[in-house]
């Protein structure tokens, strides 16, 4: 009995044991597994920390050396404004300009002066206070001598040094070849011209600096092409930056310490060449080492590409040692000694440490008053929107805004009722604004609006007038009426803009100009693009008026057999005979009627006259086969009025539906088919004929040609011009007449001018053209003329393009 005894408790002892055993070796995989795991988590999260904060540094590098260059672009637009601004109007700019930037050692106005103009030149500078001025040059040992006789010189005739007895006055950029070469290729491309390691001479010694200029060309003459640009040159807005200062100032006033060093180099100067600055952390207690790419490459690092015109450098960011960009691994080995539990809290404590993290950042991102996003949260999501375009997104507009007269209320009536008024001028805003508009609070009464989709500055123009009208109705706030205004500056998106801080610059320089214009009222960055503007409402208001009066004509253009030059039709294009602007083409007010809703009763009077003089034409015995009129996508959208419109202008005036012919475009062709495909088809029913317009340029796909069979295309002008110069234009045309031919749909080719043109269509097999080539639009007594004769003979010389085909 004793024995059993003694065997079962050893058999329990083992069992007992083996579970132990296994446990305890199922816990320390788990352990080994835990702590592996957190170890590759430590690396990973650690990189991709690191990561994150390069790019963040890189990124403010970017928009701060974006902004220093936003100061040059607002001098050049003084220069563009003005064809001739005074050294008092300059030196004024550009001290508002200078304002706390210590990095900026100076501006300059370089004028282009030419050999016959030197001596005008040099006195004008001396009435102007600048003693001893002589245009100079500086020799290859640095020596300052007078400039030789040269055909054209650059010299530095305005410059933001307070001294006007400074040496730097006359100097011929012209002189330095290190200069001269950006600037001449600045001059052809029209585009900023960069120097981006140069040493800069001061008071205070050698300094390594980067030059940067901007070229002005004389107002009111083209400088579309490279000649124009050389006959046209007025001079440059010139900049030199310390390098050093710049740098520095971005990163320590856009950025908290941060554990990592910055190191910059000239773009493609190879490994070994040493750094042209190093910033080092704040968070270290001796200076970062110099050290060249090739050292840096060997540990650690990220690396990215700083951007300024044609200039670049070459960034490494590098963290420092015993920061906590380095990887230690003291959780992985926590996780390793205490288990799984232990695992498991530090993994729920990091859990929760990111949801802070990610709460602070929000909370940083936030105006406290109102929860709308602040000022910092604006100029990163107007980075992305930025970068979003530059990748062919849609364009934007800010609209930057105060409130004229806001600090009477909190003087008058309290901080508390002004507090209100903000929180009350938020909802109208949102009101005002479509939802995928960002509106921000800058802080006191600034606010600004990241206006989405805003393809033309119209949009903006129309939403600042809204915001306008909705914040001049009567607050009541506690028993008090308040009244405000607001005025408002607004920056359309161009690929022209530097970046997200030069854009807020404009808007704000916009809102002053607002300001001193008498407030309630809201203005462009560009006088010229507010007169466009607000020319293009009045042309909006006036078209209206035209519709209903005798402004309007029809001008018609035919379209031609090209082997025996016979008339087989006429494209009927509309004008606007305006009784002060005179003729206005329909490249300016075709849009503006589709946008504003006009082009409908615009399309209604066009296929009415159309077919009144189609019917004048049939009595004669000259009518055209076909007359093709043009039909706008806004039309298509309202798809039964147009049938209805079109049904009975037809029998109106006695016209077969087949003398007519609708042109629409390749986009207009997608939509339809996707949305309105039956539209198209009822139109078909109708009997009338159906040509794409402008085809090539759009989405040429052939599913919409399959899905929906035409009757022809017209290939677009602008691929026909290039025909006999671009071989890759011509392989195009081809196969357009190709599978035109295969689908059983005939061709016409848009814009033909030379007889080369013509040779090359026949040789591709296309039987029909239109163009300057064979006619001009005329009008209907001149078209009446062609048609009678019935065939065109056209000159044989090239003919010069003076106005575009489409209506």
């Amino acid at each position: 009995m004793k024995e059993m005894s003694d065997i079962t408790r050893r058999s329990h002892r083992f069992w007992d044991n083996l579970r132990i055993s296994t446990a305890a070796g199922i816990g320390l995989l788990l352990s080994l597994a835990a702590g592996y795991f957190v170890w590759r988590w430590e690396d990973r999260v650690t990189k991709q920390e690191f990561n994150a904060l390069a790019e963040s540094d890189i990124l403010t590098l970017q928009n701060g050396l974006n902004l220093y260059l936003s100061k040059l672009a607002a001098l050049r637009a003084l220069f563009e404004s003005s064809a001739d601004v005074s050294r008092n109007e300059f030196e004024m700019f550009t001290g508002r300009l200078l304002l706390h930037q210590s990095a900026i050692q100076n501006f300059s106005w370089v004028p282009r002066v030419m050999r016959a103009e030197r001596a005008a030149h040099e006195s004008a500078a001396a009435r102007d206070g600048i003693a001893d001025y002589r245009i100079k040059s500086v020799a290859p040992d640095n020596n300052i001598v007078p400039s030789e006789d040269r055909e054209e010189y650059l010299p530095i005739f305005y410059s933001s040094v307070t001294s006007r007895k400074s040496p730097i006055y006359g100097i011929d950029l012209r002189s330095q070849p290190l200069i001269e070469r950006p600037l001449d290729r600045a001059r052809d491309q029209d585009q900023l011209s960069a120097v981006p390691d140069f040493v800069l001479h001061s008071a205070t010694g050698d300094k390594h600096g980067f030059l940067f200029s901007l070229p002005v060309y004389r107002q009111g003459l083209p400088h579309d092409t490279v000649e124009d640009r050389r006959r046209n040159l007025v001079g440059f807005v010139h900049g030199a930056f310390l390098t050093a200062e710049a740098f520095g100032n971005i990163i320590d006033t856009s950025t908290t310490a941060h554990p990592v060093d910055l190191y910059l180099f000239m773009a493609d100067a190879g490994s070994a060449a040493p750094p042209l600055y190093v910033y080092s952390s704040r968070l270290r207690t001796e200076p970062a080492e110099q050290k060249s790419e090739a050292a840096l490459d060997a540990g650690p690092h990220w690396s990215g590409e700083l951007k300024a015109g044609d200039a670049r450098w070459s960034l490494m960011v590098v963290p420092i040692p015993g920061g906590a960009m380095g990887t230690g691994h003291r959780q992985a080995w926590v996780v390793l000694a205490a288990g799984l539990l232990v695992g498991g809290l530090v993994l729920a404590n990091m859990s929760a440490s990111d949801r802070y993290a990610r709460r602070i950042e929000a909370l940083a991102r936030t105006d406290p008053l109102t929860t709308l996003t602040n000022r910092r949260g604006f100029v990163a999501r107007l980075t992305l929107a930025f970068a979003d375009a530059r990748r062919g997104g849609s364009p934007f507009g800010v609209l930057y805004l105060d409130l004229d007269d806001f600090k009477d209320v909190n003087d008058t009536l309290g901080h508390a009722i002004g507090d209100a008024l903000l929180r009350q001028v938020v909802e109208r805003l949102k009101k005002t604004a479509r939802p995928t508009d960002l509106v921000a609070r800058f802080g006191g009464d600034e606010f600004a609006i990241l206006q989405a989709d805003a393809s033309d500055p119209i949009a903006a123009a129309t939403l600042a007038a809204r915001i306008g009208t909705c914040l001049a109705a009567p607050f009541t706030i506690e028993g008090h009426e308040v009244r405000v205004t607001a005025s408002i500056g607004i920056s359309s998106y161009s690929a022209d803009v530097v970046g997200a801080e030069a854009m807020m610059i404009q808007a704000d320089l916009a809102l002053y100009r607002a300001k001193d214009d008498g407030r309630n009222c809201f203005r462009f960055h560009t006088g010229e693009l507010d007169q466009q503007v607000h020319l293009r409402v009045t042309l909006a208001g006036e078209l209206r008026v035209a519709i209903d009066g005798a402004e309007l004509e029809l001008y018609y253009q035919p379209l031609v057999d090209i082997v025996s030059g016979r008339i087989v039709g006429l494209e009927a294009l509309v004008r606007w005979n305006h009784p002060t602007r005179g003729l206005i083409m329909p490249l300016i007010f075709i849009p503006i009627a589709e946008r504003t809703g006009a082009i409908v009763p615009l399309g209604h009077w066009v296929f009415e006259e159309a077919c009144r003089q189609l019917n004048r034409w049939r009595d004669q015995g000259i009518a055209p086969q076909a007359l093709a009129v043009n039909v706008s996508g806004v039309q298509f959208k309202r798809a039964s009025d147009l049938e209805l419109d079109i049904g009975v202008t037809l029998a109106r005036w006695g016209i077969k539906s087949g003398n007519i012919e609708i042109e629409i475009t390749e986009t207009v062709l997608m939509e339809m088919t996707q949305k309105h495909g039956d539209a198209l088809e009822r139109l078909r029913q109708l009997g009338v004929r159906i040509a794409i317009d402008d085809f090539g340029t759009g989405y040429s796909s052939l599913k919409y040609l399959t899905m929906y069979p035409v009757n022809r295309l017209k290939i677009a002008q602008e691929l026909v011009c290039r025909v006999t110069t671009d071989s890759r234009n011509a392989t195009v045309v081809r196969a357009a007449i190709r599978l035109a031919q295969e689908l059983g749909i005939e061709v016409i080719a848009e814009g033909v001018e030379t007889e080369a043109q013509v040779n090359f269509l026949l040789s591709a097999g296309c039987a029909y053209a239109q163009g300057y080539y064979f006619s001009r639009p005329v009008n209907a007594e001149r078209a009446t003329e062609l048609l009678r004769r019935g065939l065109i003979k056209p000159a044989r010389d090239l003919l010069r393009v003076i106005e575009t085909t489409a209506a």
